[in-house]
């Protein structure tokens, strides 16, 4: 009688754990998973909410534990709508804040109807609530960035190192005309000497394979001739 006793209490506890846990995850997104969220709340028409942190920010950190702690538990058995977090301090994520063109932190966005939706209030349950549920305006619609291209990660590239050289001139009190002037002048020489080398690497390593074949072919003739000289 005891032993049974024990059981419905311990059955009791695992359905209170069971049931104090969230059944909506917020999912921690990178790349290509970023993508396929994105996707797949296109195609079922359901939204989703995001949030783009740095670690070690407190801002972040208040709006991930707001998230976790109330917003979600009013979206629990809900399969209109998903959330996700993304973290730009992953090194999968490095294009991410490009792509989204980020200027602040945390980034929160609302994925809805193929469409982005920017927030902007204080991170609070309430204010997010709203922002959740209440009809969009299509004034406030932006268009989904796509993934970044190779040309977009060039031209990021470019004017960082572009900033960086023009600044490292201006020390010297060159005005920022004359040291933009020269920046690009230091990158396109640069680009030349590096393609130069380049060119020159692969004509090294034709050259060498080019020996290899003629040491190798000199050896399969040598190697007949001696065969034809046992033969004989």
């Amino acid at each position: 009688m005891c032993n049974h006793n024990y059981s419905i209490i311990f059955l009791i506890l695992i359905i209170l754990i069971i049931s104090s846990q969230s059944k909506k995850q917020i999912m921690l997104l990178d790349g290509d998973d970023l993508d396929s969220q994105i996707n797949l709340s296109s195609k079922s028409n359901t939204k989703l909410f995001l949030i783009f942190f740095v670690e070690h920010c407190v801002y972040c950190t208040h709006a991930l534990k707001i998230l976790k702690e109330k917003i979600v538990k009013n979206f629990e058995d809900e399969d209109e709508i998903s959330f996700g977090v993304v973290n730009l301090d992953d090194q999968k994520n490095v294009w991410t804040g490009l792509r989204f063109n980020i200027s602040r932190i945390p980034y929160v966005i609302l994925i809805e109807k193929e469409k982005m939706y920017y927030y902007q209030n204080a991170f609070e349950e309430n204010l997010v609530m709203k922002f959740i549920n209440e009809e969009k305006n299509i004034e406030d619609a932006l268009d989904i960035p796509p993934p970044s291209n190779f040309f977009d990660k060039l031209k990021a590239v470019n004017k960082e190192l572009a900033e960086k050289i023009g600044s490292f001139f201006e020390q010297f009190g060159l005005k920022k005309e004359f040291a933009n002037k020269i920046t690009y002048i230091v990158i396109i020489l640069g680009f030349i000497i590096f393609v130069y080398i380049e060119s020159k690497i692969i004509s090294m390593c034709g050259s060498i394979c080019r020996k290899n074949k003629q040491v190798i072919k000199e050896d399969k003739n040598n190697n007949k001739k001696i065969e034809k000289k046992k033969n004989d």
